[in-house]
């Protein structure tokens, strides 16, 4: 778990926030976007390139881990 949230700190700060509203926290895309003072299309379009971003972070993360390179 502790590697998980190691990885989720590599997020830029903006999806990194809603990702873990949105994803952890159990918050809807009205919430957060209430909460943050953004639109909510701001708060889905940011949760999507999160989403893809962590997707690079994991992929260089098992390649690395598994074949010890970079």
């Amino acid at each position: 778990f502790q590697e998980v949230m190691e990885l989720l700190q590599k997020l830029p700060r903006s999806y990194r926030t809603v990702f873990n509203l949105y994803v952890i926290e159990g918050y809807t895309h009205d919430e957060i976007a209430n909460l943050l003072n953004i639109d909510i299309g701001t708060s889905q379009a940011n949760l999507f390139r999160a989403k893809e971003h962590l997707k690079l972070i994991l992929a260089d993360y098992f390649e690395t881990d598994y074949a010890g390179t970079q």
